[in-house]
């Protein structure tokens, strides 16, 4: 099947009161790992790209890898391209035949995140694709960009709105207190925050940071409007420990077998979380 554009499944999501998992993946390995995850669930999958792993998998071969293991699996998958840095970055991936792009431009003021957005939508337009932007900062370290704990600042809901109507974004990013990377404490997640901006933005909302989020709490947030929730870091967790499993100091396996437990971890993983997040 060929690769849709994200919003097309976004926003049957969100009507549908459901939220479609978007995995960061880093290599062949990873990529297949998310359409067999689909295939097995019988849902919708995205498949993120990140610039920090720009150097190990190019746009190019990314989108080609992508596209071929979805038409595989005969899954209905979209790629997009996960806190872009730069107009440049982004034209990149969209010439690479991405559907979908985020240049974030969260770590800046209003008015600079509204201009860097604006840009990016009359960008995404003329490929026929579509957009994604964070207002609000979500804490943590995601690919090359890192909010320290002082600067997080969670999502105003009038302010959403306008930046929706200053925009014409796609879909909205919002922090409403997950994290990028490993929780430090107990997740506390702003639910009440979370309503409010979904009672003044229809378009689907987005959840950063999602690895580690207790599973009721994920569903009361795709209960109250979010329709994709990023997993970066329990994707990395069962990788590395599914190569674990096979390695040793004396071990030197052939890659086959060297990869079979990782990517059999990874998928496990990744059925877990589409399953939750479509049964929620």
């Amino acid at each position: 099947m060929p690769l849709v554009r994200m919003d097309e499944i976004l926003h049957a999501a969100r009507a549908d009161g459901r939220a479609v998992a978007a995995f960061n993946c880093w290599d062949s390995n990873s990529i297949q790992a998310a359409t067999l995850a689909a295939q097995r669930t019988g849902q919708p999958v995205i498949i993120q790209a990140s610039p920090a792993e720009e150097h190990y998998c190019g746009s190019r071969a990314f989108r080609t890898m992508a596209e071929q293991f979805a038409d595989d699996a005969g899954v209905t998958a979209a790629i997009h391209l996960d806190h872009g840095g730069t107009l440049d970055q982004a034209e990149t991936y969209l010439k690479s035949g991405f559907k979908s792009v985020m240049l974030d431009g969260s770590r800046h003021p209003y008015d600079e995140n509204v201009r860097l957005t604006q840009e990016t939508v009359r960008l995404a337009q003329g490929f026929g694709a579509c957009v994604e932007a964070e207002l609000g900062k979500v804490m943590g370290l995601e690919g090359d960009v890192e909010v320290p704990e002082g600067e997080a600042l969670q999502t105003d809901p009038d302010e959403a709105a306008q930046f929706v109507a200053d925009t014409n974004i796609d879909c909205l990013a919002v922090a409403v207190g997950t994290i990028h990377g490993v929780y430090r404490g107990k997740p506390e997640i702003n639910l009440a925050r979370l309503a409010a901006i979904a009672e003044r933005v229809e378009l689907p909302l987005v959840l950063h940071g999602g690895s580690g989020t207790p599973d009721d709490l994920v569903r009361e947030c795709i209960r109250l409007g979010i329709a994709k929730i990023n997993i970066y870091t329990e994707l990395m967790q069962a990788w590395l420990g599914g190569l674990g499993e096979i390695m040793g100091p004396d071990t030197f396996p052939a890659p086959g077998k060297f990869y079979t437990p990782a990517r059999e971890a990874l998928i496990e993983r990744m059925v877990e979380k589409i399953s939750l997040f479509a049964s929620a």
